[in-house]
């Protein structure tokens, strides 16, 4: 039988852990203990609850879904949920941030975790 949660907030604290490593301005990661899917991001069950798709369940990011319960923002389609803290399984809140892809690839540059595979090295 599936647990029933009161919100997403609850949801998303129950199958996160706090980490002891990972930190983002003195606030540490949750890291998502649920699923993952193949680009290494956490993913959850969301039954949709209005619109033509009401009742049929969705994969939703669990990073997506944590920066919506928390802060009441939400992503279009066009938007992506950039992690200022540079870690992929993280939920907190704090550390999510929605924004463009341009402006979450200029983060990437910014914090030197692009990695172009077809430059070749200066």
């Amino acid at each position: 039988m599936t647990r029933r949660y009161e919100s997403m907030q609850e949801r998303i604290i129950a199958n996160s852990v706090v980490s002891l490593t990972s930190f983002y301005e003195g606030t540490p990661c949750w890291i998502w203990t649920g699923a993952y899917g193949s680009g290494g991001y956490g993913t959850l069950n969301v039954r949709l609850k209005s619109g033509k798709r009401k009742g049929q369940v969705v994969h939703r990011g669990a990073h997506r879904e944590s920066l919506k319960a928390f802060t009441g923002r939400r992503l279009t389609t066009r938007m992506v949920c950039q992690h200022l803290c540079n870690n992929p399984p993280c939920v907190n809140w704090q550390h999510l941030a929605g924004g463009t892809q341009k402006k979450n690839v200029q983060q990437c540059v910014a914090d030197g975790r692009h990695f172009t595979p077809f430059r070749k090295a200066a």
